[in-house]
């Protein structure tokens, strides 16, 4: 005999959706549509390889699938779970790819290379931060998490742990593939790789992205970072690359974190 879930299981779970979605937000428009499209393609090209790639094609398809959810919007306005559940969505998509190609003796994993690569990688990397713009004086100052104002801990936090953990994921799934596959066919995938690198970040809301200067940075980021794969056979300079990149926005967060719990 079946029952009826209690009263405040089905409050809750209504709750967390009311505060989660928008379903004005559905469906997609404009660049969250193109964007997901960019994906689907990167998905069909890693899926024609065969093999375990077809694993990757999925994983990319639901990586896109679940960007085009009708998140609420702004993000800032959602507390707890519904705050929470699509970074950690966004997180644990590519890093099942981690896992997977582990669990299969994937050999991209094991690549190393020589250790002036991860010099190279600093030096790009120095170049990518600063055409991103950020004023570092009043980032170690404090200043900079002053005039953005305070976040709470819960937002803060979940942005600097996925600028974290994010990296390890996105070079897995959008580019361990330039190390792999060969020939044409390789060099096209990788591309196209590249390209939904980019998607990734506007298959969701990504109305603050739209700035030219921040195009044009991330356009840098894919191709710089894509070619350091290429070019030295293994995925680690550029994953090293990317942590860095992303952290002194991790430290931002941490810093407006902070500013929250003393004010």
């Amino acid at each position: 005999m079946s029952t009826a879930p209690p009263a405040s299981a089905e409050a809750g779970r209504t709750g967390f959706l009311a505060r989660a979605f928008d379903r004005t937000a559905w469906p997609p428009r404009g660049v969250r549509l193109l964007s997901a499209a960019v994906m689907a393609v990167f998905s069909a090209a890693l899926w024609w390889q065969g093999g375990s790639w077809r694993a990757a094609a999925v994983l990319v398809g639901v990586d896109a699938l679940a960007g085009l959810l009708p998140w609420r919007m702004p993000r800032t306005l959602r507390t707890g779970a519904a705050y929470w559940s699509e970074n950690a969505i966004a997180l644990a998509v590519p890093i099942a790819f981690i896992a997977y190609s582990a669990g299969t003796g994937a050999d991209w994993l094991t690549q190393g290379t020589s250790w002036w690569w991860y010099a190279v990688a600093l030096a790009l990397d120095a170049g990518l931060l600063l055409a991103g713009g950020m004023d570092f004086r009043l980032l170690f100052s404090g200043d900079l998490a002053f005039l953005m104002g305070p976040s709470t801990p819960l937002q803060a936090r979940t942005r600097a742990t996925t600028g974290t953990l994010a990296p390890f994921g996105e070079e897995a799934l959008y580019r361990s593939v330039a190390v792999t596959v060969a020939g044409p066919a390789g060099l096209v995938t990788s591309l196209l790789g590249a390209a939904a690198f980019i998607a990734r970040h506007h298959v969701g809301d990504s109305r603050w992205r739209k700035a030219p200067r921040v195009l044009a940075v991330e356009l840098l980021a894919a191709l710089s970072l894509l070619g350091l794969v290429a070019l030295s056979g293994s995925v680690y300079p550029a994953l090293l690359a990317h942590l860095v990149n992303n952290a002194p926005s991790v430290l931002l967060e941490l810093q407006r974190s902070e500013k929250e719990s003393h004010g």
